[in-house]
């Protein structure tokens, strides 16, 4: 799991550090001016968080590996970054194909992936979480280890996916008002 953070953290540094400095630098044509906040949106954001924090926590858990599911329990509400990336995402893939000549800017920074490429790595990565956390229940379990933490960890991540999906398909309705009807929709399930 360690392995493939790192590899995250790259190519969210690749949007960060690469695509949207570079954007920086060239400038953006006047009828594009906000859009950018459109197409990358809290990317940023949960950059900053996996590289100065996430990735040194998950480290720590190569040591201690019942620190785990601690890790993620810990920060359930850190994660939920990730639902409002996906509330923004299908604007964003709109954005991106409206100026689809201005954002390739891959082959300046020396990239074979596009832009869209790196800007579905946050909603591949949750899903991974989830996929990981399964595995380690699983050979938890087979190993006669206490499996409570594990199990809880698993049922709070399988949720992150879930409401990105559901916050993905609201995006992409004309109108939505993506804040006021998911508050809504929260707090009348809960």
């Amino acid at each position: 799991m360690v392995q493939t953070e790192k590899d995250y953290v790259k190519d969210l540094g690749v949007i960060v550090e690469g695509f949207m400095s570079r954007l920086e630098v060239k400038g953006i044509p006047e009828d594009m001016r906000g859009k950018d906040l459109i197409v990358f949106g809290n990317i940023h954001q949960i950059y900053d968080w996996h590289q100065e924090f996430f990735l040194v926590e998950l480290e720590k858990c190569l040591q201690d590996h019942d620190r785990l599911a601690e890790l993620f329990i810990k920060h359930e509400r850190r994660l939920h970054m990730y639902v409002v990336y996906c509330q923004n995402k299908p604007r964003s893939e709109f954005v991106v194909a409206e100026y689809e000549t201005f954002f390739e800017v891959q082959r300046e920074i020396s990239c074979r992936m596009s832009i869209s490429d790196f800007l579905i790595k946050p909603i591949q990565r949750i899903t991974k979480y989830q996929l990981l956390l399964k595995d380690f229940l699983k050979y938890t379990s087979k190993a006669g280890m206490h499996c409570e933490e594990i199990e809880r960890a698993v049922d709070l991540i399988s949720l992150v996916p879930k409401r990105c999906n559901d916050m993905m398909n609201l995006g992409r309705l004309q109108g939505y008002e993506g804040s006021s009807l998911f508050h809504r929709c929260y707090i009348s399930s809960h």
